[in-house]
């Protein structure tokens, strides 16, 4: 009977040793070891018998070490609820090719002191230079006629001196032609003509600027109405005055200069007996008063009856304005 529990025994603590034997080590993150075997697994983790007896609550996957997750996978049933917690080794970058400098050619510097002015004396410069010698001629040759200066004198000067002789010039005042009877020039509409002595007349075709020489005074100040104010200061029949589109340009300033005595409620003297006729493409209007004006358009009264009537016209279509005596009858 002694001989059977020897026996027992024996098996039993072979048993023992064979658990033992087969007990592992599981290495937590915080530093926890378990030692057992794994009894049950999932996604969420693993339950471990214990060495000692008894299991161990379920853990989980991401809270084992990096070697115990490696560990773990060597079991092809747990390998695929583990590998998505193993990290991955970088991949080692590939050694960089040495670099080898190599010799460039060099521009050779020039020998001495260099300085800006140094460069002036290369081809290249040198045409540069002539450039601007030529340039500074020919300012001199336009501005000795802007300034009615003799041109010997301007372009000789500007040789001497390059670009401070065309200054000197050019801030100096204009000098006044003279001649044989003549009288200082004065501006004014180029129908202002009156008897006298010669009168030589330059019109813009945009403006009523004119150059006389050798005429009378101007007529008082009146817009473009002081042709009519001269001539009937001179007692002669009043001619209407025609501005076409061809000849002028119509906008904003070219209305308010040339008829500013339309923009009075009470007519002046001058105006009193003129009317102003605008002709477009489809209408005829004649009136006596310009009401308002803006940058695109103006307001006309028109004489209608016993009463007024205003009108609206653009700048763009008119074509043809007319300046006449009231009980003139249009052609």
């Amino acid at each position: 009977m002694r001989r059977v529990y020897t026996v027992l025994l024996g098996l039993a603590l072979g048993c023992h040793l064979v658990g033992l034997a087969w007990a592992k080590e599981f290495k937590l993150m915080d530093g926890t070891v378990i030692t057992g075997e794994v009894s049950a697994f999932d996604d969420n983790g693993a339950v471990f018998r214990l060495r000692t007896g008894g299991f161990s609550p379920r853990y989980a996957w991401m809270k084992f070490t990096q070697e115990t997750l490696k560990q773990l996978a060597e079991n092809e049933k747990i390998k695929p609820m583990v590998d998505p917690f193993i990290e991955i080794p970088p991949e080692a970058k590939p050694k960089p090719k040495p670099i080898f400098l190599r010799e460039v050619p060099r521009a050779e510097r020039p020998i001495g002191r260099t300085t800006m002015f140094s460069s002036f004396t290369a081809p290249l410069g040198l045409v540069v230079l002539g450039l601007l010698y030529a340039v500074n001629l020919f300012a001199a040759y336009e501005i000795s006629h802007y300034r009615n200066r003799p041109v010997p004198l301007v372009c000789g000067l500007s040789a001497l001196m390059p670009l401070l002789g065309p200054l000197i010039f050019l801030a100096s005042p204009t000098v006044p032609e003279s001649g044989e009877g003549a009288a200082p020039l004065e501006e004014g509409p180029p129908d202002m003509a009156a008897p006298g002595p010669a009168v030589a007349v330059a019109a813009s075709p945009h403006g009523t600027t004119s150059r006389r020489i050798g005429s009378p005074p101007p007529p008082p100040p009146g817009g473009g109405l002081r042709v009519a104010a001269a001539q009937k200061a001179g007692g002669g029949k009043l001619e209407p005055k025609v501005y076409s589109r061809a000849e002028y340009t119509f906008n904003r300033r070219f209305i308010e200069t040339q008829f500013a005595g339309f923009f009075r409620v009470v007519p002046s003297e001058a105006e009193k007996d003129l009317v102003l006729v605008f002709k477009t493409p489809k209408h005829e209007y004649v009136g006596r008063r310009i009401s308002r004006i803006s940058s695109n358009e103006f307001f006309l009264q028109l004489q209608q009856g016993g009463g007024t009537k205003e009108v609206s016209i653009t700048f763009g279509e008119i074509a043809q304005i007319i300046v006449r005596h009231k009980d003139d009858q249009p052609d």
